[in-house]
């Protein structure tokens, strides 16, 4: 080989060797692995966060004004579940009957397009039968009882039939004691109120309630009573006073007996399918918020009736307040609705409830 020629073969041979060598160090082990991203890169973290994950949205619906206090804990439960989720949870709220009347909000949420509502035990009882029980008049002699059983076994117990319908029982929220409204003067006993049209819930057994009392019970939706009593279709109705005060009851409805006949607990129910969907931390955010939210409600309430017995005094309306010996009477009227409904509403389940509320005047009609 010419001289020049081993020279350029010796240039070439080095080259070459340089280049395996620098291959077999970028193939061998490093300080940080080729995927690693840039020490200022945003690399997902093990831990949810709200900057990035998906909100999760979340509609409450009612059909009440926002100056009531359902609307108010639902307030409060917006801003418990998006404080405690870190922003997660996205809460949006739909008052005064804008996705529906009560039935259909209800169904909403069975069918999972609404999230969250606390619909009327009334209503609810048309999806479990169970809850029926709380349909018949005169179960609690007080608030305390009636937080007492509620809150309780039975009351845990009951919420549980709820989910073969679609739903989560989160607690029981309240609406208050029903009272009654007329146009014709003061009523005092179930003798006055003969033939009344009254309207009702479309609840039966509230209907049957007022048939057993010897009124006319005539089924109306919520957001119709107003005109049904201004127009004359109704001579009455029944609601907690600060339904009657806020939807205006009172206008064509002066006189309001304080008859205290059924304490309106209001279930507050999740669509169980959503419910289902989230981790068991988002799970328990929703049940403490929830529980939270009741209490809220319930310290609302503890002033309300009072209040608004003064508004609606000053605006006009007559309130008779029942002697214990008027309520009594009302109270002997309506013992044989216990017996003759007790196996629509499960006689067992009843005998729970009145068993737990220590009311032995019901007790006493099943035997």
């Amino acid at each position: 080989m010419r001289k020049g020629n081993k020279k350029w073969f010796s240039a070439i041979l080095a080259l070459s060797l340089s280049a395996v060598t620098a291959l077999g160090c970028s193939s061998g082990n490093t300080s940080e692995p080729a995927s690693s991203p840039p020490a200022n890169s945003s690399a997902p973290s093990s831990q949810p966060s709200a900057s990035n994950d998906k909100k999760i949205e979340i509609k409450i619906a009612h059909v009440l004004a926002e100056d009531v206090t359902q609307h108010k804990m639902f307030l409060k439960l917006k801003e418990l579940l998006e404080e405690r989720s870190s922003g997660r949870f996205a809460v949006e709220i739909f008052p005064n009957a804008q996705m529906g009347g009560e039935r259909e909000i209800t169904e909403s949420v069975q069918m999972g397009s609404i999230t969250i509502s606390a619909p009327s035990v009334g209503q609810l009882s048309n999806f479990s039968e169970a809850l029926k029980v709380f349909d018949l008049p005169f179960i609690f002699k007080d608030k305390e009882t009636a937080y007492k059983v509620l809150d309780g076994e039975v009351g845990t117990e009951l919420l549980k039939g709820l989910e073969s319908s679609g739903f989560i029982g989160l607690g029981f929220g309240e609406n208050g004691w029903r009272q009654l409204t007329t146009k014709n003067g003061p009523i005092t006993s179930p003798d006055q109120i003969q033939g009344i049209k009254l309207r009702t819930m479309e609840v039966p057994l509230h209907m049957a309630f007022w048939k057993e009392i010897g009124a006319s019970p005539t089924p109306l939706a919520f957001t119709e009573v107003f005109s049904a009593l201004s127009q004359g279709v109704v001579d009455g109705e029944e609601n907690p006073l600060q339904l009657i005060y806020s939807m205006k009851f009172h206008e064509p409805n002066k006189y309001i007996t304080m008859t205290s006949h059924i304490y309106d607990t209001e279930p507050l129910v999740i669509n169980k399918g959503f419910m289902e969907s989230l981790s068991a931390e988002d799970q328990q955010i929703i049940r403490d918020s929830a529980k939270e939210a009741i209490g809220y409600l319930r310290d609302l309430n503890k002033e309300v009736d009072d209040m608004y017995r003064e508004k609606l005094t000053s605006e006009g309306a007559v309130i008779t307040d029942l002697t214990p010996e008027q309520q009594q009477v009302w109270v002997e009227k309506v013992k044989p609705i216990y017996s003759k409904y007790a196996d629509e509403v499960g006689r067992e389940t009843l005998i729970k409830v009145l068993e737990a509320a220590e009311n032995t005047v019901a007790l006493d009609s099943l035997k």
